[in-house]
């Protein structure tokens, strides 16, 4: 690679369910920093709901502008009811099916619930919107080098991310985590979003498949397997520490608490973790002597992560009376309603919701669209 080389940009999209709106609203403003209707991202990477955005924006790659703009109008038009059923019946059941689980019951031939929430509905709408098969004519078309999704295999233990790309790209295999080439598919979106316990397993092969963040340790390997070499990070939480609580106030984290912060877990620590690796990488290879930077297989790789600037939780909390009644009822039956907004965070799929995030995401990048701009039109360094 020589000076006048662009760099390859690489998107990565990690989960947070409904928070995934922030991330539209990123998009949204990155798209109008971009010149010409370009796809500034050959190299799409996508876990959870950020896989269904990723497909999404790699299907209308090569009309990104408008892409983008129908992204945002299906996000900010969103309710609950596309993604899980939110009828009386089905969620009643649904909770009636845990409970009588743990009793006695259960013994006499009772089927294990399989999850909390039934998202058949989430399968028509991704068929609805998303044009699989115009991933690969992008490909051809030379507006995409490749879209990764990432999901996380029951049954082996380890995470497996499917590409759809450009030949050259070859297959991977780490410590628990593969690469497999294949035609991406509606399945493949079902079982990244897999949420555990939250939505069932999806079945791939002969393989269930749950959330691709679940044993995703590096989120940002499948950019850089596709060869990207920039790569900007939208998250979903922001960098802000809960003050610790007064002495005279501790009491026992609720069911609420305990579940929102697993799903901060399995959706964000790891991100932070490999961007933090990212950068130490870089920062080792500037104390090395150009002569023996031959001799190691670590690349320099620039990492710009956008955060969100406000505490979703408290959004959620703003915007709660949105969600169905039924919902509302489950999750207080279960004692995750009003404690700590964090699960509901994850769920609460409705518009009013939706927008707000939407517009804190674009606003948030738009502060940003100076270093955003340097950073995307930058020419990659000569090898040194």
């Amino acid at each position: 690679m020589n000076e006048n080389t662009a760099a390859t940009l690489g998107l990565v999209l990690p989960g947070g369910g409904a928070r995934g709106a922030y991330q539209v609203g990123v998009i949204k403003a990155l798209a109008e920093l971009t010149p010409r209707n370009r796809n500034p991202f050959p190299v799409i990477v996508g876990s959870s709901v950020g896989a269904i955005s990723a497909a999404f924006l790699a299907a209308n790659a090569t009309r990104f502008n408008e892409g983008v703009a129908k992204l945002v109008e299906l996000w900010q038009n969103l309710h609950c009811r596309d993604v899980y059923r939110t009828d009386f019946v089905s969620v009643s059941l649904h909770g009636l099916h845990w409970v009588l689980s743990l009793t006695p019951i259960a013994s006499l031939g009772l089927p294990n619930p399989r999850s909390l929430l039934d998202n058949d509905p989430l399968r028509q709408f991704l068929i609805d919107h998303t044009e699989f098969e115009r991933i690969s004519e992008a490909v051809k078309a030379g507006a995409l080098k490749a879209l990764c999704v990432t999901a996380s295999s029951y049954d082996r233990g380890r995470a497996v991310t499917f590409f759809e790309g450009a030949p050259e790209i070859a297959e991977w295999s780490r410590a628990r985590r593969d690469g497999v080439a294949t035609r991406l598919t509606v399945d493949h979106l079902l079982a990244s979003s897999a949420l555990p316990l939250v939505f069932p397993a999806q079945r791939l092969g002969s393989e269930h498949y749950g959330d691709g963040s679940l044993r995703l340790t590096s989120p940002l390997s499948p950019a850089i397997h596709a060869g990207a070499d920039k790569i900007i990070v939208i998250t979903t939480r922001d960098r802000d520490i809960d003050p610790p609580t007064r002495p005279d106030e501790v009491q026992y984290p609720p069911l609420g608490t305990i579940g929102g912060s697993m799903l901060d877990i399995i959706f964000m620590d790891n991100v932070d973790a490999d961007i933090e690796r990212a950068q130490r990488i870089d920062h080792t290879l500037s104390l090395v002597a150009e002569r023996r930077l031959g001799e190691t297989s670590l690349r320099d790789i620039d990492v710009i992560a956008l955060d969100p600037s406000e505490d979703i939780r408290e959004i959620a909390r703003r915007h709660a009376a949105e969600m169905p009644w039924t919902v509302r009822m489950l999750l207080r039956r279960l004692g995750v309603w009003g404690e700590d907004w964090r699960l509901p965070s994850y769920l609460m799929f409705e518009p009013g919701y939706c927008r707000a995030l939407i517009e804190l995401g674009y606003r948030d990048t738009l502060a940003r669209s100076k270093e955003l701009i340097a950073f995307i039109s930058e020419r990659s360094a000569a090898p040194k």
